[in-house]
């Protein structure tokens, strides 16, 4: 078995992560802006409300820093690809803790895309469950793809570290 073959996992993560960051263009092949308008969160009890709210609340701050220009917005979008890639070379020629610590790190960059795209869909969801569902099933689509894209690269990336570890463990290359 090949030394390398552990690599065919962070190339499918890359390839995933490429297709989310292209997801971001598919709100093109639909009319309208998908835009919902509601005075509160609909469904919630008062208290998951609030609390809703609050996280919600912090995470768009700390969001807004990174996000405030459309550059930036695709720059945060394509830091899952850049960090798959860059820890895939770093697995390919390294030693065996320096691969897991690039590879976890890069599992946790490409989670961090994922939660923000988990967060924009959940309050879709709940906008959607307020302001009425006639035609914007496509924009929730769009907002759940890029989640499902990134979070499906954490679990190729997570399972990479640990074939990886696996595969040095059974060749004896303990470093």
């Amino acid at each position: 078995m090949s030394r390398w073959r552990h690599l065919r996992w962070w190339l499918a993560a890359f390839v995933v992560s490429l297709l989310s960051f292209l997801s971001l263009w598919l709100p093109a092949l639909f009319e309208g802006d998908g835009a919902v308008g509601c005075a509160s969160y609909g469904p919630l009890p008062s208290g998951l409300a609030e609390l809703w709210s609050g996280l919600e609340g912090m995470w768009l701050d700390l969001r807004q820093q990174v996000e405030s220009t459309y550059g930036r917005y695709l720059a945060m979008n394509g830091l899952p690809m850049v960090s798959v890639l860059l820890s895939g070379v770093v697995a390919a020629w390294s030693k065996r803790w320096l691969g897991t610590v690039v590879g976890l790190l890069a599992a946790l960059v490409v989670a961090v895309v994922a939660l923000h795209w988990a967060f924009m869909a959940f309050s879709y969801f709940l906008l959607l469950s307020c302001g009425g569902w006639e035609g914007r099933l496509p924009w929730m689509v769009w907002r759940l793809l890029p989640m499902a894209g990134f979070g499906s690269a954490v679990v190729l990336l997570i399972g990479g570290v640990r074939v990886r570890g696996a595969a040095l463990a059974r060749l004896g290359t303990r470093s």
